[in-house]
């Protein structure tokens, strides 16, 4: 259920409220996992590794927690813990953390231990929680975000509404607001009847389980500043089973839907390369939308080219 709703989990903070703070010192960072106070009687669970600036920070995508980033897919298309993963990897060269967000779910469907807030959540809204962990856990900046699925769109509301904290974006797959205006009015409507069903499904075995609205994400996307010229790597899944997504469609979907799906999903992945002038759009991944199970090596190396140029370092 953790990944179902990530394939559809495609700036009211002003920028002048900004707080980064710069590493700038040698001394040693330890390792921690575990919840911490973000304010109003809420804690966000947060895990950080390695040492180096910038700092890392992976985004799950929709109902995922830190632990995807953990994981690896086998050959018989299990996820399992792996120390080739994203998260031990890019540990190897700088600091990175993840996190869960409230009401994500992680392996073996354990829910997440950051306390439960009224959902559907927002872009806008997560990128501020995500904010007050990392000031509350004191991970210092320059940050380079990696967001998957979901994961994409609260990341780039974050550095544009924070522009001083972020150095860099790597979007896994990241939802793209371009999928509505690739669609007609119709097909994007299926789009939102499959969006319903799939909350219904993660609500019915959560009571607390994060969910999104594409309308909200589609139209803070649309209304955020632009992201400040810095490195972009996008990568984008190049693989699709079409009866699996069948199989979650409205009954009266159009037969073709899936196709049609397909079409509009590619188009607007290089819609969102375009976003980013310079940006390096890495489309043969021989993978489906877990590009970060599936091939993690890319997503490793795409992080570790962003990190080495950001000027800092």
């Amino acid at each position: 259920m953790r990944f179902v709703g990530a394939l559809l989990a495609a700036t009211m903070l002003l920028a002048g409220c900004n707080s980064s703070t710069e590493t700038t010192g040698s001394e040693p960072q330890p390792d921690f996992a575990r919840t911490f106070d973000i304010g109003g009687g809420r804690q966000m669970y947060l895990e950080c590794r390695g040492a180096g600036s910038p700092t890392v920070v992976l985004v799950p995508g929709a109902v995922a927690a830190a632990d995807t980033w953990h994981e690896v897919t086998d050959s018989s298309g299990v996820a399992a813990p792996s120390d080739s993963a994203v998260y031990p990897e890019v540990g190897t060269f700088t600091r990175v953390c993840s996190y869960d967000r409230p009401g994500t779910a992680r392996a073996n469907d354990e829910f997440t231990p950051s306390t439960p807030v009224p959902q559907p959540t927002t872009p806008e809204g997560d990128a501020a929680d995500l904010h007050a962990l990392l000031a509350a856990a004191e991970v210092s900046g320059p940050y380079v975000l990696a967001g998957w699925s979901f994961g994409g769109p609260i990341a780039r509301i974050y550095a544009s509404t924070y522009p001083h904290d972020v150095s860099g974006l790597v979007l896994v797959d990241g939802t793209s607001e371009f999928l509505q205006s690739e669609l007609t009015p119709d097909e994007f409507a299926v789009f939102l009847q499959l969006s319903a069903r799939d909350n219904e499904s993660r609500t019915a075995q959560w009571k607390d389980v994060e969910q999104f609205d594409p309308v909200t994400t589609f139209d803070q996307l649309r209304a955020a500043a632009p992201v400040p010229a810095m490195p972009v790597v996008v990568l984008s899944g190049d693989t699709f089973d079409a009866e699996a997504f069948r199989a979650r469609l409205p009954e009266d979907a159009p037969a073709d839907y899936p196709e049609v799906f397909w079409r509009a999903q590619l188009a607007s992945q290089d819609r969102l390369a375009a976003v980013f002038p310079g940006a390096r759009h890495v489309t043969n991944t021989h993978s489906g939308h877990n590009v970060h199970n599936e091939s993690p090596q890319l997503v490793i190396d795409a992080i570790r080219d962003v990190v080495e140029q950001v000027p800092s370092r």
